[in-house]
C-alpha cells in the first residue's frame, strides 16, 4: 500500500497546483500557460513479456491529465491512463480482454509555449495489468511502474483550446508473486487541450 500513499499525496498535490493556477492565473490567448487539461484517445499495440504467458494485442490508449503551469513551457499534475485490448493474442484459454491502467503525474514541456504546439511529455505512475477471463475481472493481477514518454505537435482552436497528435512509448515493469509482465506499448494518439 505504501507506492498508493505516495502516489495520493503527490496526485493531490499536482491537483492543488492546477486549481490555483486556474484560480490565480489570467491565460494568456494562444499560450500554453495557466491551467492545463489534456484529454487523449489512439490507437497502440502491446506486447507483454512473460516466459509462461506472452500476451499482445491492439489497444485504444484513453489518457486524461489535469494540472497548471509551474514554471514558463512547462505543466505539472496528476492523470490516469487507461489502455485497453478488447482481444489480446495469447496461448491462455479464456482471456477476453486485458488493460494497463497506471494513476500517476505528469510533465508537459512545450518549446515555444506561443509560437507552436510542440511538446514533450512524461509520465510516472502506478498501476496495473488487469486481465479479464472469460468476462470476469478481479482477482489478483500484476502492478508495479507505469510509465510513458511522448512527443506530439498542438495546433489552436481558439484562444483556450488547441488539438493535435502526439506519439507515446508505455513501459511498465509490473510483476506478480515473482513473475515479471513487462509491458511495452507504443501508440499514436489524438489530443485535445486546455490551456
Amino acid at each position: 500500500m505504501r507506492p498508493f500513499a505516495w502516489l495520493t499525496s503527490a496526485l493531490a498535490l499536482a491537483l492543488l497546483v492546477g486549481a490555483t493556477s486556474l484560480a490565480n492565473a489570467d491565460s494568456a490567448p494562444r499560450t500554453h500557460d495557466g491551467f492545463h487539461l489534456q484529454i487523449s484517445e489512439g490507437l497502440g499495440y502491446y506486447s507483454v513479456s512473460n516466459d509462461a504467458q506472452p500476451f499482445s494485442g491492439l489497444t485504444f490508449p484513453t489518457q486524461i491529465l489535469m494540472g497548471g503551469t509551474l514554471f514558463s513551457h512547462m505543466a505539472f499534475g496528476g492523470g490516469i491512463l487507461v489502455d485497453y485490448s478488447p482481444s489480446p493474442s495469447t496461448d491462455t484459454p479464456g482471456v477476453s480482454s486485458q488493460m494497463i491502467i497506471g494513476l500517476g503525474l505528469y510533465a508537459d514541456y512545450y518549446l515555444d509555449p506561443v509560437k507552436n504546439g510542440l511538446h514533450v511529455q512524461g509520465f510516472l505512475g502506478w498501476g496495473g495489468l488487469e486481465t479479464s477471463f472469460e468476462g470476469n475481472v478481479g482477482g489478483s493481477d500484476p502492478t508495479g511502474l507505469v510509465t510513458h514518454v511522448g512527443v506530439g505537435y498542438e495546433m489552436w482552436l481558439n484562444d483556450q483550446w488547441s488539438y493535435g497528435v502526439m506519439g507515446r512509448l508505455v513501459y511498465a515493469p509490473v510483476s506478480l508473486g515473482g513473475n515479471s509482465y513487462t509491458t511495452i506499448e507504443p501508440a499514436v494518439v489524438g489530443t485535445l487541450t486546455w490551456h
